[in-house]
Parts: C-alpha cells; sequence; structure tokens
C-alpha cells in the first residue's frame, strides 16, 4: 500500500511529520547538510521541509538585519511574549536591535507575570515563526 496509510494494521503513519520533527531535533549543520542534498533531487519538498522544521531557537542563526524585520510585523507585546524563558544574551541581542520605546514595551512584557504565560509564549513565538517563514518566501532573509 500506499500514502503513508497502513490500512492492515489500522496505523497511520505521517511520514513527512516525523521528518519535521527529527529536522527539530537535528544539530543545525547536520540540518543544513541533509537539506541541501535533498534540495537537488526534490527542491520543493526541501524548501517545505525547511520551513516546518524552523523553530523559535534558529532565530538566533539569523543576521542582525533579517531579525530586525520583525519589528515591522510583529507588535513589542508579542515579541515580549515570545523572549520569556529564552536565553537572556538572545533576548538583549533582539531588544538591543529595537528602537527604545519598542524594546521598553516588550521589556515590560517580558518581566511581566501572566496566568496564561506558557500558552501565550508558544502562540506569540509560532507568530514570529509565521512572520519569518513569509519572509523567507519573499526572499527577505535566508534559513
Amino acid at each position: 500500500m500506499e500514502n503513508n496509510n497502513n490500512s492492515a494494521s489500522g496505523v497511520f503513519i505521517n511520514g513527512k511529520a516525523q521528518i519535521i520533527e527529527m529536522l527539530q531535533h537535528m544539530p543545525r549543520e547536520e540540518r543544513a547538510k541533509l537539506l541541501k542534498n535533498l534540495k537537488i533531487r526534490n527542491p520543493q519538498l526541501a524548501e517545505e521541509l525547511t520551513e516546518q522544521c524552523f523553530t523559535f531557537s534558529d532565530l538566533d542563526n539569523l543576521s542582525d538585519t533579517e531579525l530586525s524585520m520583525i519589528f515591522n510585523y510583529i507588535t513589542a507585546p508579542i515579541l515580549g511574549m515570545a523572549l520569556k524563558n529564552i536565553e537572556r544574551s538572545f533576548q538583549r541581542r533582539l531588544l538591543s536591535l529595537a528602537n527604545r520605546e519598542y524594546a521598553e514595551e516588550a521589556f515590560r512584557v517580558l518581566k511581566t507575570p501572566y496566568s496564561t504565560e506558557k500558552r501565550d509564549i508558544k502562540r506569540a513565538q509560532n507568530k514570529i515563526i509565521e512572520v519569518l517563514v513569509s519572509l523567507k518566501k519573499r526572499k527577505q532573509v535566508q534559513f
């Protein structure tokens, strides 16, 4: 049988989701090498996997110019929420790229405790990832 479906045992296997999960846990260099080799055979699949396996921690690999683009598409409170529980050096790096008013507003949210913080952090990080994937499709950032 084809199409990622094994009806004999009643088990559905989503191979693409498993590959994405695997890529998210791979070291950056290995992931890049694997995707580069895949791009030779199937550029469309390689592009799709690259976009889907991008994680919030991958932001640290972007240049300052690429990171600065976030400020045009993400409000300061969303950025502040997304930066909670993230390494301080990256928090400083990102906030230092923003203008003072934006950075101060993001920092206020970053330091304020919220009851739904865990859920909101994930949502804010996903929003930033969506924006970056969109910018990548327009060839404004590379990852």
